[in-house]
């Protein structure tokens, strides 16, 4: 997982449930939610902060009826450490495939696997896959670091599918950080073989004003 950025997590119980709890052993608190119907199976994303004190954490996710809790899947999580700051946007997908994350500033610079380190400061500072050389993080992550002044306007935010990588369905989960906003997360899939695009490419996924 990275640093202000989201994960999927998909709950799963033979008997049908309306709550979730989701817990990280240490913390006083938990999160709590409420289905608008009873399901055996459910999708949730969870936002991580760009502030976390450990790199290391147990997550724990129980469902129910009511008061009633089953017992809680499990699931250690690592943090990749990535640049955070005022402008953050990252994408993390769940197959082997090339997938490529395009930040256009507001200057008309373009951030990608080609350009990773733009005039007014931003940076690409993790590529994932690329050339289907699957390395683990099955991410990407493009920042304006805290200090810096990044430039107000428009960030135009893409995701191409560079190579499906044999991979038949992809899944995404972008997540846009500006601060004194709270993150925004989108979500979406690919399908098809790909199109090896460069500059210029990809699905609009949002243009964020910072």
């Amino acid at each position: 997982m990275l640093l202000g950025g989201t994960v999927q997590v998909k709950a799963t119980s033979a008997a049908a449930f309306n709550k979730l709890n989701v817990v990280v052993p240490g913390l006083e608190d938990y999160w709590e939610l409420t289905l608008p119907a009873p399901t055996t199976s459910v999708d949730i994303l969870l936002v991580f902060g760009q502030a976390i004190p450990t790199p290391v954490f147990e997550l724990r996710v129980g469902s129910g009826v009511g008061s009633s809790f089953g017992s809680y899947q499990r699931s250690n999580v690592s943090i990749i450490s990535v640049g955070t700051g005022d402008v953050q946007v990252n994408i993390t997908w769940d197959t082997p495939a090339d997938v490529d994350l395009h930040v256009v500033d507001p200057l008309g610079e373009e951030l990608f696997y080609g350009h990773k380190i733009a005039v007014s400061g931003g940076q690409l500072d993790l590529d994932s896959n690329a050339g289907c050389g699957a390395d683990g993080p099955r991410a990407e992550n493009i920042f304006w670091s805290s200090g810096l002044i990044a430039p107000r306007g428009e960030y135009l935010v893409r995701v191409n599918y560079w190579s499906a990588c044999a991979a038949v369905k992809t899944n995404y989960v972008v997540t846009v950080n500006m601060r004194g906003k709270p993150p925004v997360v989108y979500t979406g899939f690919f399908t098809g073989s790909g199109n090896g695009g460069g500059q210029g490419s990809g699905r609009v996924i949002t243009t964020a004003t910072y």
